[in-house]
Formats: C-alpha cells, structure tokens, sequence
C-alpha cells in the first residue's frame, strides 16, 4: 500500500497540474501536489482565482458588486502565511452616505490525513475588522489548520455605493498563478476606459446579456457589456531591494469611468482631473481646512525668537528641533491626520500628522510651505492616465526657499534633511495642491514635482594607513557622508540595539579592530555626518612576503545581483557616489612586486574606476563608483550584473608587498 501511495505521489509531482474550476472540490492532484513545475522554488501557488465585478439596480440606484473565489496551495513552510488574510474597503468614519459593505466571508483549509480529506472552516471569531485611517476598514480572517500541504479557499463579497468606481484588478502576484479570471460586467448606460497592462498575454473574450431594471414606475431593459480576461501560467511577482513595486510591471486591467448616458437625460462626463482632486482636498475640512490653522506651539516659536532668524534653513532648522522634541513619528505613513492637540498630546504620530503641524509651525514663523501628495513607491505607480484621490496615500511638506527653488522635508525623516527624504517617498510625480501653485518657482510649467532629482547619497573617505613587517595595518579613516549616505548612516545607528554591537558589526565586516570612533552630526538637522576612526587591521605575511588587499575598508563586498536572469527592471532607491582616496605607508625596505593595472567599469548610468600606483614608499589607491540613474530596464540586467560582478572581483585584488632584495 505505502509503494502504491509513493507511486501515485511521484506521479502527480511529474505531471503538470490543470486548473480546476469547480468551487469546494480541490482534485486529488491539488491535495497532493508537493511542488509547482513551473518554480520549484515558490512557497504556494495560486490554483484558481475568480473575480465577478458586476452592476445591480436597487432602490433606484446602481451598485457594484464584486464577487471573490479564492484557492490557494502551501507548498513550504513559508507559504503558511497565506492562512492569513485582509480586505480593504471604504467607508468613511462619519459619513456613511456612500461606502462599502463585505459580506459573505467564508474560508475552508482542506487537509489529506492519513489518506483521508478533513475540512476545518473557519469561525468567525477568526475575523475582526480595524479602521485604517478616516475613509478605509480592513477585515481580518485567519484560515485554521493551515500546514504545508493545505489547500485553502476562501470567497467574499464586497457591495459598493461607488459605482462610478471600479477597484484596479491584478492577475499577478508575489506566488505564481495557475489560473485566474477576471469578469467585467457593465451597464451599457456606462463607458468606462479599460485598459490592460503587463508582460503575459491574458485570453480575452466580449459578450453581452440582458438586464432588468426595477424602477418604481415600471421596468426598463437594457444590455449588459461583459468582458472577460483570462491569465493562466503566471509568474511570481516578487519584490526585492531593486524594485519598489513588482505589481507594477505585472498584468492588470484598469477601468475609468468615463461617462453615463440615459435615454432621455443628457450625457454626464465623469472624466476627473487632478485640478478636480485639488479642489475636493480643499474643500476637506480634515485636509485643506488643516492648512490654514496655526500650530498649538505657536507661542513657543515666538517666545523663541524663531520668526526673527533670518538665515531660512536655520529657521527651518529651529522649527524642525522643536517639532521633533514634542513628537516623534511612529513608523506610519498616512494621508489624513489627526488634531494637532491630540498629536502633541500623544506624543507620537504618523507623518500626515507630523506634515500637518509641520505645516501650521512654519506658518507661524513666517515660511511658506504646502503639502505635495503623493502614491509612496512601494504602494504603486501614480497613474498617468487618470485621476482619483484613491491613488494617494500620503505627502510631503514642500518649502518654498526662494522664487525658483523649493526644498522638500517629510515628518518621518527625523535621520534626514531638506530634500534628503526616506527612499519610499522618493517618487518620480508628486504634486502641489493647485491652490498652492502660486507659491511654485517662477516659469513652472505645470504642479508636478519629481522628488528624484535631487535626490542622491555621497560618501567620500580618506585613509591614511602604515603597514609594519609583520602585516599589521595601522590607520586612521575619516568620512564625510552627504544627503541619503548621511541619513542612512545615522538611521543605522538608530536602529542599532547600542554602541558595542554598532561597532562590532563594523570590525566583523572589514576585519579591523577599531580603536577609537566618532560620529559627528549624528543628531544633527544638518546634510552632512562625519565618521572618524582609527584602527589597526592583520594582513596575511609569509616570512618577508605580506598579502595584502589595499582597499582596507573594501568598498563592494558582494553583488547585489546573483540571479542568473531577470523579467523585473531595477530601480535604486536614489543616485550614488562614492570615492575613496588610500595611502599605505610600507615597511622600509619593502616593495610592491607589481600594482595592479588600472580598472574602468563602464555602463549606461553606472560608472567604477581603480587606479593604483607607488610613489616612493608609499601605496596610492583610488577608487571612484558613480550611479547615474536610478532606473535599468531589465534588458540591461546582465550588463549592469556584470558590472557589479567586476567591481566585486576588483575590489578583492590582492597585492604582494615583499622585501627588497640587494
């Protein structure tokens, strides 16, 4: 019986799995599959997912109901995360006029033991619901008994008032998808702009039905536009440190409404515009009427003397130092924000709150500033064909420093500085609200700003080091980081658990030991930190032979890029410099047996260069690295690999320092 089992098991992983359709009868292939030909490597996959989006007539009204049908498979230990699930909805914490409703949440995890099919359902105890911020709910639900080896389904409902708004649907996901449908039913009364993006080719097919509408008077039919997309085989879409968004790149359909026309009414656009996006965040007594108060710090920021100083960045600077003694962030983005009283109460907030008493202090010290809204780059692409206050999800305060120049600072950057903000928010379209306009630099041909372009980390070291007889290295480094390499340094000493452990990952990262060590401007509101050490470090010596690496601190320990291919671009968070300037001082009597030739990398956007020489006694390395842009398209994924393959290589050279020989 077991070799009849081990035989039936071998050949379902040999075979390919066909999608099931049917709902609540997993096949005997899905409940005994134990990997995914198509990536062995993947934690689960998506078996068969089904969304139904469609139009219902009730009380004279339309609504859009959306109708899920989920089955999912845990091949590894990993994918029990799957077990746990969340959807998010809209409805407004005091205005129910129009909103959302979930209903009809059910989840099964199915299990095969000991040759028999045991099905747990999920209570609803395993749900609860939490609001994420004014406009949206979130429900919960944990699926039981989930092991590797389960097969879970779960299906729900979401009833919407917003009809005029359907949800973006993705075919992909972070798993590999085996089967999923996507259909689209709309009132021919409505056009909508449906548009399809991503690397697969979905199956597509059009039809259409009849429709009943209910009216109190009477009835009224009319024809029903189906559409129906179709992806089969799909990758996973896994984010990594080079893409902010994989779901960017993946397939998904769109659709924006652009008008309604009833017989006999006239047409009526519904075609948005961000000017329109402006004038509803104005007219929010949450958000444009927040702009206009004054902070509840406003005596302490005259009582200080802040409006009177008038260097801008110090008085920018003063503001900043007090907000940051009253609230620190709590690791949150948000768009809506909470009273600047309760904030300060609190002590604590997202950055919308923190942006919002930000606002209001720099108003009271006599700097202009305005919010620029923004859809974060982990969140997703700002769409460039359509408008919607969906897309956004937070802002940054702009700081208007002069008539053509305006700086840009976020509450949650309590490491960094004006325009050196957290990669997250480092996005290509942000924009002014439009009533702000006027405070936009002179000639600005639209309210758009790209947050990437001044945008970059600089770090540039020194080294002085005297290498003894017996190999030992004896030093000292000085570095000055700039902007992001600033702001990253001294977010890792904030993170760090204390000062020893800091130290000694640095000492087990280039194999020193450090002596002694100063961080200046670590808490600075400043662009700049300066690192400061002296250390000694054991090269590899052979009799009057000495091994060494003269890039003492080595500069690029490992490739960031290992895959053999790619289907994702690559995106770094910001543009890079780095330079460092060596001098070793060597033993008397001792000479360098060859220095090595020099080294230039080159690429489109990337840029590395080594050169190495000796003057007298002394060893002179310089090491140049210059990353241009912060965007590769995945076709130049083996050049830009095979650039960091070299400088990884390079940076390992080792010269063969020995004595003279007369």
């Amino acid at each position: 019986m077991h070799m009849m089992l081990l035989a039936i098991t071998m050949t379902v992983n040999a075979q390919s799995i066909e999608p099931n359709l049917k709902w609540g009868k997993p096949t005997d292939q899905e409940l005994n599959m134990t990997e995914y030909a198509a990536d062995k490597d993947a934690d689960a996959v998506v078996l068969y997912h089904k969304t139904d989006v469609s139009y219902e007539f009730i009380n004279n009204d339309f609504r859009v109901f959306y109708r899920v049908n989920t089955r999912l498979k845990v091949l590894k230990p990993e994918g029990k995360r799957l077990a746990d699930g969340q959807i998010v909805y809209v409805e407004n914490e005091t205005n129910r006029t129009r909103h959302e409703i979930v209903s009809g949440l059910k989840a099964t995890a199915y299990n095969m033991e000991n040759g028999k099919l045991v099905k747990t359902k999920m209570e609803r105890s395993m749900t609860s619901v939490e609001r994420l911020d004014k406009n949206q709910l979130v429900t919960k639900f944990s699926v039981p008994q989930v092991k590797v080896g389960t097969v879970i389904e779960y299906e729900y409902r979401i009833e919407s008032d917003f009809y005029g708004n359907i949800r973006d649907w993705y075919a992909q996901r972070d798993i590999p998808v085996l089967y999923t449908c996507y259909e689209l039913s709309i009132p021919e009364w409505f056009t909508f702009n449906i548009e399809e993006t991503g690397m697969n080719r979905m199956e597509k097919k059009e039809d259409s039905q009849p429709m009943t509408l209910l009216f109190s008077g009477g009835t009224e039919n009319i024809l029903t536009n189906i559409k129906t997309f179709i992806g089969r085989n799909l990758p996973a879409l896994k984010d990594d440190d080079f893409v902010w968004h994989a779901t960017d790149y993946g397939d998904k359909v769109t659709a924006e409404l652009a008008g309604i026309f009833i017989p006999g009414s006239v047409y009526k656009s519904y075609t948005s515009t961000w000017d329109d996006v402006d004038n509803q965040l104005l007219n929010d007594e949450d958000f444009g009427g927040r702009l206009k108060r004054s902070s509840p710090l406003k005596d302490e920021i005259i009582a200080a003397g802040i409006p009177g100083i008038s260097d801008k960045k110090e008085r920018i600077a003063a503001v900043w130092q007090l907000l940051k003694s009253r609230v620190r962030w709590n690791g949150d983005y948000a768009f809506w924000g909470k009273s600047a009283s309760k904030v300060l109460k609190e002590g604590t907030g997202t950055n919308a709150d923190i942006n919002f008493l930000l606002i209001n202090m720099l108003q009271d010290a006599g700097i202009e500033s305005v919010p620029i809204v923004m859809r974060r780059r982990d969140s997703g692409i700002l769409p460039l064909s359509h408008s919607s206050l969906k897309y956004l999800n937070t802002f940054v305060v702009g700081i208007q420093m002069d008539d053509s120049t305006m700086a840009y600072l976020d509450g949650s950057a309590g490491d960094g500085y004006l325009n050196v903000l957290p990669a997250k928010l480092l996005v290509s379209r942000a924009r002014v609200v439009k009533k702000t306009a006027s405070l936009m630099p002179k000639n600005t041909p639209d309210i758009w700003v790209n947050l990437q372009t001044n945008a970059r980390g600089r770090e540039t070291t020194t080294i002085q080091a005297k290498l003894s007889a017996d190999g030992l290295l004896t030093g000292k480094k000085s570095s000055m980081l700039i902007e992001e390499a600033a702001a990253a340094k001294r977010r890792s000493w904030r993170l760090a658990k204390d000062s020893t452990e800091q130290i000694q990952k640095m000492q087990e990262r280039d194999g020193i030991e450090i002596q002694s060590y100063r961080l200046e401007g670590r808490n600075d509101f400043s662009p700049t930190v300066k690192e400061e050490m002296s250390f000694t470090k054991q090269c590899d010596a052979a009799g009057d032979i000495i091994y060494l690496n003269p890039f003492i601190f080595i500069p690029q320990h490992e490739s960031p890029f290992t895959a053999a291919e790619r289907i994702l671009p690559i995106e770094f968070p910001y543009k890079q410099a780095e330079m460092q300037n060596v001098m070793i001082t060597l033993p008397e009597g001792y000479v360098v047996e060859e220095a090595p030739k020099p080294i230039i990398i080159k690429l489109d956007g990337a840029t590395a260069r080594i050169v190495c020489n000796v003057n007298g006694n002394v060893l002179n390395v310089q090491y140049v690295m210059n990353i241009d842009k912060t965007f590769f398209a995945s076709t130049q994924y083996q050049d830009l690999k095979a650039f960091f393959d070299k400088l990884v290589e390079s940076n390992k050279h080792i010269i063969t320092v020995k004595k003279q020989q007369f």
